[in-house]
């Protein structure tokens, strides 16, 4: 949700929040192959070039996404207590250290024996994508054995529009926020 469409309720009583970004080819990709998995009736959306161009000029569910990520990344910076910002790519990096900041920012740090004892890996593993891909819930509708889908893609993405969107970052918003 946009942070502009936040409720006042929220804002405004400093609830706590955890905002993690994606890359924006990442972002791109993963929506585009959502929309290929989910078509609509009236058949496949437009070619990857349109939907991508449409991306880049901000068409999407929730508004121009790097205006969404920088709103976010703004109200981190006036309230860095109440909103945990951090990049998904550099979290799946090194989760250990970012696990730990985040326990710690829900105000239910791991205590020293914890960490001797593993538990920081321990959850680390439990919540990983290879653990939660291979759960049994999350093996595609089984009501729906005709029309099976499934989140997890692979990482692909041409050069050319990987410069197109760090051009258009890097135009509207410099790379100031990490």
């Amino acid at each position: 949700m946009p942070y502009k469409s936040l409720p006042d309720s929220v804002v405004k009583k400093g609830c706590m929040m955890v905002y993690i970004w994606r890359d924006p080819k990442d972002t791109f990709f993963s929506l585009w192959l959502f929309f290929q998995k989910k078509k609509s009736d009236s058949g496949p959306l437009d070619s990857l070039e349109e939907c991508f161009d449409m991306f880049c000029l901000g068409f999407s569910g929730y508004g121009p996404y790097l205006d969404h990520v920088l709103a976010y990344w703004k109200a981190h910076q006036e309230n860095p207590d109440k909103i945990f910002f951090l990049k998904y790519e550099t979290l799946s990096a090194d989760p250990l250290p970012h696990v730990k900041r985040l326990a710690e920012f829900m105000g239910y740090g791991f205590t020293d024996e914890e960490e001797k004892n593993g538990v920081v890996e321990k959850v680390v593993n439990i919540c990983s994508f290879e653990t939660l891909k291979n759960l049994e819930a999350n093996k595609g509708d089984k009501e729906r054995e005709d029309h099976p889908f499934s989140f997890y893609k692979e990482r692909v993405f041409q050069e050319r529009k990987d410069r197109r969107l760090e051009k258009l970052s890097d135009s509207r918003h410099g790379s100031s926020y990490g």
